[in-house]
């Protein structure tokens, strides 16, 4: 049985008594709130869950509710205080946008989408991080065993003489190897003492890292690859503010981690050449490398468009100005219709301008100074790579391509306050220190 390390589990009587609760109310929210995050983590791989997702989001919101005073004040005092008004202000240009969209109606239907519902996520994920971190393992088992089934599920649909569903199951390759993305810094607790992982087990670590790079493969996407060799190149630089690891154990993750980069290696040069033998000699019809030269006329537009409102964008939404991109789509073959720069700091640029753009990347800049200073406390330096990595492998899969969008934004987005919270729950405060 997989077991990490954690807090007890009898709190709900104490809660209850401090916040005036029926004991039996305390623990119905926590509870749902377990169930409701452990589900959101398991559907997000799946294309057709989008409303099973929210509905979880909003089980686990009305569970945080119950204890509405207690979430309050840690949101007030324990989120990290950098990190929460640089995303106060992106989010607030975000909203403002709609004054200036060029669609305020499509605007405000992605601000539903993409700014609640992130924002729901973060909120969600730091207080039942921080309030619970024993959910941690919970959380963990589900994202793996959604990732798992996606691509299983999606095996076996595409091997089967009759659909069994409309759409692709994985939500297709680009938006699913980005989630393989996300999942890969989370294997990294495979070979971590409690209580961020399960010791030493290499076995265990080594087949979960060999379903995941089948599963990249299986996607065709090129570009994850290099993601992965970004995360596996955070592993290695932040490999020594780990606690220490035993000889014989630091000699297998070793080993490990030269087969890992041999074979992300030698994967990213075969989708290369699978990639140009196709164009070439099969049915696609498209002349080799001419899906590579489409970003450099997919940016070309963009700048364009960028120079028209520079400062503060044509409106928050990814499609906002898809009229402009459909044009490149190149005609008479099975090519997806472009309807957007791809490259996820091209987009916001032309959503929110260079001003949101710059609210943006200060969001991520400050998290990375958050993992980077949790690596030097050697409780929280776990927490700290995975952060690292995580950012890493998100930044380089989105370079060519905008996935910060719908499941995987959620995604992301509660990794990230999943790690903090735990930070916080778990790091020695000093008296008066500033979150």
């Amino acid at each position: 049985m997989i077991k990490f390390g954690g807090r007890a589990d009898a709190r709900s009587h104490s809660i209850a008594r401090a916040l005036s609760l029926n004991p039996s109310t305390a623990l119905a929210a926590e509870r749902a709130l377990a169930v409701g995050s452990a589900a959101f983590l398991f559907l997000a791989a799946f294309a057709s869950s989008a409303g099973w997702r929210a509905a979880a989001l909003t089980i686990c919101g009305l569970a945080l509710c119950v204890r509405l005073r207690e979430s309050l004040g840690i949101l007030a005092h324990r989120v990290p205080r950098d990190v929460a008004l640089a995303a106060i202000a992106w989010i607030a240009i975000c909203i403002a946008s709609v004054a200036w969209s060029v669609d305020p109606k499509f605007t405000l239907g992605e601000l539903k989408a993409e700014v609640l519902y992130g924002a729901l996520a973060f909120v969600v994920f730091f207080l039942a991080a921080e309030r619970e971190p024993r959910l941690w393992p919970r959380w963990w088992i589900a994202a793996m065993a959604g990732g798992a089934l996606a691509f299983l599920g999606q095996a076996v649909q595409d091997y089967l003489p009759v659909m069994f569903m409309r759409h692709a199951v994985d939500a297709g390759a680009g938006p699913f190897s980005t989630h393989l993305v996300l999942l890969l810094p989370l294997l990294f607790a495979l070979d971590w003492p409690p209580p961020w992982g399960l010791d030493h087990r290499p076995r265990m670590l080594s087949l979960a890292l060999c379903v995941l790079l089948v599963a990249a493969w299986y996607s065709g996407n090129r570009i994850v690859w290099l993601a992965f060799a970004a995360q596996l190149g955070v592993g290695l630089v932040t490999w020594k503010r780990l606690p220490a690891t035993p000889r014989e154990h630091a000699a297998a993750l070793r080993r490990l981690a030269v087969i890992a980069a041999v074979a992300i290696g030698v994967a990213f040069a075969a989708s290369l050449a699978e990639r140009f033998e196709r164009n070439l000699l099969h049915d696609t019809g498209v002349p080799a490398g001419l899906e590579h030269d489409l970003r450099p006329k997919i940016w070309a537009v963009a700048w364009n468009r960028f120079l028209e409102a520079p400062w503060l964008g044509h409106g928050f939404g990814r499609e906002i100005l898809a009229t402009s991109f459909e044009p490149l789509t190149p005609p008479g073959v099975n090519h997806p219709e472009l309807r957007h720069a791809h490259d996820t700091f091209i987009d916001m640029a032309l959503e929110v301008g260079a001003v949101g753009l710059a609210a943006f990347v200060l969001v991520l800049a400050l998290l990375v100074r958050r993992y980077v200073g949790m690596l030097a406390e050697p409780r929280l330096a776990p927490l700290g790579m995975i952060g690292l990595a995580l950012i890493a492998g998100f930044v380089v899969k989105n370079l060519t391509d905008d996935f910060l969008h719908r499941h995987n934004a959620l995604v992301f987005w509660s990794i990230n306050a999943m790690l903090l919270g735990l930070a916080r729950s778990h790091a020695a405060e000093k008296p008066g220190e500033e979150p």
